[in-house]
């Protein structure tokens, strides 16, 4: 049997500093704490001076199972341990104070609690009691003492002091244990219960929101004992929606095997749309995620923000491992580890290829052409590159400007030549009007043949049949 220490000077010798005292009672005190990082926790202080050791090992079994317990409407278990006469439990502390705090201050305000914040609590007490349902615990002691608030009105579900975890889903708890007014009837009766018992005394905290009082009251636990077993069930007042009315009235179902479950709840329309809800704030309150470091690969462009310079270099990737380290041309002896590159890498456009323009532009007094690309580098390799060629040169455009006093009629395409006197055909025609021919219009084979028309394939054979009677006779 252990000997119990003073409480201060046992908090002292963990690293806590006593601040105030919560509350106490059978079960023991509970006291406002302080670590030496200036954190604010609640120590749960039990006297197991007379306990067994059996006993202590369940206690010790408890603080564990709690500490592994991580939800947004679970207070948060730190710590445990037991020690000279007392088993010790700090959890996070609600500055808020608890739910029946709340339902006091509305009640003697006479003035009910809306709706939208008797379903946000409901909700947010429904969605932790499904995560320790699914872990196999029962709370059996839910009451609007144990649920606190924190500064910004967010409900959680603390005071696991008398949980039990349970090795199935089929196990039962036989412990008669709770605060009376909210023992489920099964209890009363002293029949095994399992989950239905937790979801009947959600179902009373949900009326007593609604109503500002509990739903089953007596002058004595055994009459108290009665109206919870054969006593009518209380309808919730008016001013409530009937989905909060429904879920009062089937949550209070005295046939544990007609409560609906926590996630059967939370499956309902109205209830999802507070859900999501929570989830919106949640993700409000978190702020926007942490900056993603890009990845970079072997052969990437990137800029490097070198401090010497105060600048960004252009550089590349050389050197990269499955780690996410990289290595740049510019320090070409060093890994990047990603924080480090998350502030002085980025990644840049490949650089433009360079264009050989020496063939493009020929160099002043050369006669060569401007040659076009070639069918190996694309047709639109050099689009836009070149600026436009006019179709004439300056020579053929002074040759068309001058006369033309025998009245050739010259192509804009066809060089100027000069011509020797004689008649100068107009027409290609391979016929002859004879009904135009005179005695000395006779085809002659020595007339000249112009540099435009005989081309590349030498005098044609005949030049009366490519011209006709009207170019002789103009």
């Amino acid at each position: 049997m252990a000997s119990r220490m003073d409480v201060p000077t046992l908090l002292k010798q963990k690293g806590y500093e006593e601040l105030d005292r919560i509350g106490e009672g059978a079960f023991g005190r509970a006291i406002l704490v302080q670590s030496q990082d200036g954190a604010k926790m609640v120590c749960k202080l039990v006297d197991v001076s007379r306990a067994s050791s059996k006993e202590l090992r369940d206690a010790v079994k408890e603080g564990t199972c709690l500490a592994m317990l991580k939800h947004p409407y679970i207070v948060r278990y730190r710590d445990s341990f037991t020690e000279a006469g007392w088993f010790a439990l700090l959890m996070d502390f609600c500055e808020g104070g608890d739910l029946t705090k709340r339902i006091d201050q509305a009640r003697r305000r006479r003035q009910p609690i809306t709706e939208d914040q008797v379903l946000k609590w409901f909700t947010q007490a429904t969605l932790a009691l499904k995560y320790i349902h699914e872990r196999h615990i029962l709370h059996r002691d839910l009451k609007p003492g144990n649920f606190f608030l924190t500064k910004n009105g967010v409900l959680k579900m603390g005071d696991f002091g008398i949980s039990k975890e349970l090795s199935s889903t089929l196990a039962c708890a036989r412990t008669q244990i709770g605060t009376p007014y909210y023992l489920s009837p099964e209890v009363c009766e002293e029949q095994p219960y399992a989950w239905p018992s937790d979801i009947w005394a959600l179902g009373c905290i949900l009326y007593e929101l609604c109503a500002l009082k509990v739903p089953f009251e007596g002058k004595n636990i055994h009459h108290l004992v009665q109206r919870i077993i054969t006593g009518q069930v209380p309808l919730v007042p008016g001013g409530y929606s009937e989905c909060v009315r429904l879920l009062c009235e089937e949550m209070l179902d005295r046939n544990p095997g007609r409560r609906p479950s926590a996630e059967d709840i939370l499956k309902r329309p109205e209830i999802q749309i507070i859900v999501q809800q929570l989830l919106d704030e949640a993700k409000a309150a978190e702020g926007p995620p942490p900056p993603k470091a890009p990845t970079f690969k072997k052969g990437d462009y990137v800029e490097y923000h070198s401090a010497t310079h105060s600048d960004w270099l252009p550089a590349k990737v050389i050197k990269e491992e499955p780690g996410g380290k990289v290595v740049i041309d510019l320090k070409p002896n060093t890994w990047m580890s990603q924080e480090e590159q998350l502030q002085k890498l980025r990644h840049r456009k490949e650089p433009p290829k360079l264009i050989d323009r020496s063939s493009a532009y020929p160099r002043c007094g050369s006669t060569s052409a401007i040659a076009g690309p070639s069918r190996a580098d694309g047709a639109g390799a050099l689009n836009g590159a070149l600026p436009s060629v006019p179709r004439r040169s300056g020579s053929a455009r002074s040759l068309e400007q001058m006369p033309n006093p025998s009245g050739m009629q010259r192509s804009p395409s066809a060089p100027a030549v000069a011509q020797g006197p004689g008649p100068i055909p107009r027409s290609r025609s391979r016929s002859v009007n004879s009904r135009h021919s005179g005695p000395g219009s006779r085809s002659s084979s020595r007339a000249p043949s112009p540099a435009g028309i005989q081309g590349s394939r030498g005098t044609p054979k005949s030049s009366s049949r490519r011209f006709s009677a009207g170019g002789l006779l103009g």
